[in-house]
C-alpha cells in the first residue's frame, strides 16, 4: 500500500514544500514513496497522503501533539514507529497551524547534524 498519491496531495505538496525547502539546508528526498524533507543526512519530516510524518520531535512535543485524537505514531510495513508522529493534514490551513511542531522537528535535526 502506497503511503502518498501525487493526485490527492499534490496541493499540500506544493504548500509544504514552499515553507520548508526555503529554511537553511533543507532538501527533498524520496521515502518510501513519498516526499520527505532532509537536512544533512537526517529526514526530519515526509508528507502522506492525509497527513504529515515528523520524525524528530523532542519528547514533550510529541507528548504534546498526541494529545489531540487525530494524532497518532506513524504505522509502517505493519510496525508502530513511536519515534515518528502523524499529524493529519487536509488543506494548506491544516499545514499552517502544524508549521510550528514541522520547524521544532527540523531544529531537532539541524542541530542533530552538528
Amino acid at each position: 500500500m502506497p503511503y502518498y498519491s501525487e493526485d490527492q496531495s499534490h496541493e499540500l505538496r506544493l504548500h509544504v514544500e514552499k515553507i520548508v525547502l526555503a529554511w537553511p539546508g533543507v532538501t527533498k528526498k524520496m521515502m518510501f514513496g513519498s516526499p520527505a524533507y532532509i537536512i544533512g543526512k537526517t529526514y526530519f519530516a515526509m508528507l502522506v497522503t492525509g497527513g504529515i510524518i515528523l520524525t524528530r520531535l523532542t519528547e514533550p512535543e510529541k507528548e504534546r501533539l498526541l494529545k489531540d485524537p487525530g494524532v497518532g505514531y506513524f504505522e509502517g510495513h505493519g510496525r508502530v514507529m513511536k519515534k515518528w508522529v502523524r499529524i493529519p493534514i487536509s488543506s494548506p490551513s491544516d499545514i499552517d497551524s502544524c508549521i510550528p511542531s514541522i520547524r521544532s522537528s527540523y531544529e531537532t535535526a539541524r542541530d542533530e547534524k552538528t
